[in-house]
């Protein structure tokens, strides 16, 4: 039997789907370009581009806090009284929701910065 979902319920479950796919797609596609790159060739260019170090910081720093308040807020939830509170306005689900975001962010930095880098591919270069 099929539970009943309230629209927001509904729209973050294939929220989930979709942001999962993305980043095992995109991870695998990462994978496979930086598996063809020079690993110097690809440092350098990671130490010279200190942007992009920094955004993928941020990002991950936000998607492990989002990860830590879910966590915490499901603990909060089932031991405190203000239960109603965080299932009332959907916190745990907008935690979730900031996590894959910015997760999904930081893969995209680094997906453009291989694609980047493979596109001035100097691995065959000697």
């Amino acid at each position: 039997m099929i539970p009943e979902l309230k629209f927001f319920e509904a729209f973050v479950e294939l929220f989930n789907i979709n942001a999962s796919l993305m980043i095992i797609i995109l991870c695998a596609h990462v994978l496979l370009k930086t598996y063809k790159l020079d690993r110097g060739f690809l440092k350098a260019r990671l130490f010279l581009n200190s942007n992009v170090l920094q955004q993928i910081w941020i990002s991950i720093s936000i998607a492990g806090a989002a990860f830590a308040l879910n966590s915490l807020l499901r603990l909060v939830g089932v031991y405190l009284t203000i239960k109603d509170i965080i299932y009332n306005y959907y916190l745990i689900e907008f935690s979730q929701m900031i996590f894959l975001i910015s997760f999904i962010y930081a893969v995209i930095i680094w997906y453009q910065f291989i694609n980047k880098t493979n596109n001035n591919d100097y691995s065959s270069v000697e």
